[in-house]
């Protein structure tokens, strides 16, 4: 399982999530990409992650809906993606950070390093 940092805008409705995701067509430049996220986040996410631009940090396995974990695995550093739906809502999200993690070779624990 990759160690993701994540963001995310909760929706009430896919059509309100697919006028969002709208958004971010052709919008390439990173820096951008992030706060248009952000403003877009703090203006109409259902989630309380919405006063920190939709961070919910770093996803551990378990500690978030299955279905946002799995779409978050598949997806790439930077990119806006979803909608997913949830029991919460449907999610718009977009990984901000990805730590590599190495295998230290005691007793099978691992370490992540940022990127």
């Amino acid at each position: 399982m990759r160690s993701l940092r994540v963001s995310h805008i909760v929706l009430s409705t896919l059509e309100v999530a697919d006028l969002l995701m709208g958004q971010f067509k052709g919008v390439e430049d990173k820096e951008l990409k992030n706060k248009l996220f952000c403003r877009l986040a703090k203006k109409y996410s259902a989630c309380n992650s919405r006063k920190k631009g939709g961070d919910i940090g770093w996803i551990d396995a378990g500690t978030n809906a299955p279905e946002l974990e799995e779409a978050v695995q598949k997806a790439s550093l930077g990119e806006v993606d979803g909608p997913v739906k949830t029991r919460y809502g449907y999610h718009i999200f977009m990984i901000t950070e990805e730590a590599e993690m190495l295998d230290t070779g005691i007793d099978g624990i691992t370490v992540g390093t940022l990127r």
